[in-house]
């Protein structure tokens, strides 16, 4: 097996082992998970699954930082030119539109989050600066924000990180189609950019 082909295989594995601890967490709840049963569920042994991953809370918290990686990339790639908030809501969407099942399974993550305060992830240990803070800050230089401007795009990404997770809870309980979803995450985005003082009439 050649080097990259190994090592496509082993970003496969590692990524097929964090999306089963998510289902099984929403399935059983995140507690009743075993590293036994993800490790079935892959068809590979627990010893495999701790080549990858310390703990599920650890599995949890890469399938969070491949979703901020998407969306920090589907960010960088906006045209240099286009207002921030046009950019975050269109990499946003992008990213939650982009696979079937991510809408579902991000939602059920951000709603664990709230309860499992261990998935949340940590500073490096090296007390180096972040990864993600250092792409944030360089993105705002790029984009010409500037330092002044960190606040800002602070808010503009909280904010479409909630407008993202409102919208996606009301499909929790629910399969909802991909054209209709990302109607309501554009339509959610256009009530924030328009202001929380009335809702949106009716499309």
């Amino acid at each position: 097996m050649t080097s990259g082909l190994r090592e496509t295989k082993k970003a496969a594995t590692r990524q097929a082992l964090a999306v089963a601890v998510l289902r099984l967490s929403e399935a059983e709840g995140f507690d009743s998970v075993s590293v036994e049963a993800v490790a079935a569920e892959v068809g590979v042994s627990p010893r495999t699954f701790h080549n990858y991953f310390a703990g599920k809370e650890d599995a949890l918290r890469f399938y969070l930082s491949e979703v901020i990686d998407r969306i920090f990339t589907a960010l960088e790639a906006r045209p240099g030119d286009e207002g921030f908030w046009d950019s975050a809501a269109a990499a946003f969407i992008e990213v939650i539109c982009d696979r079937d099942g991510d809408a579902r399974a991000l939602a059920h993550l951000m709603t664990l989050m709230d309860t499992e305060p261990s998935i949340a992830m940590k500073k490096s240990r090296d007390g180096g600066i972040d990864p993600i803070v250092a792409r944030f800050e360089a993105l705002c230089e790029q984009r010409s924000i500037g330092p002044g401007g960190l606040t800002y795009a602070r808010l503009v990404l909280g904010c479409a990180a909630v407008g993202i997770r409102v919208a996606l809870e009301d499909h929790l309980d629910g399969e909802v189609a991909p054209e209709a979803l990302r109607a309501t995450l554009q339509r959610t985005f256009e009530q924030i950019r328009t202001g929380m003082a009335a809702p949106l009439p009716d499309p």
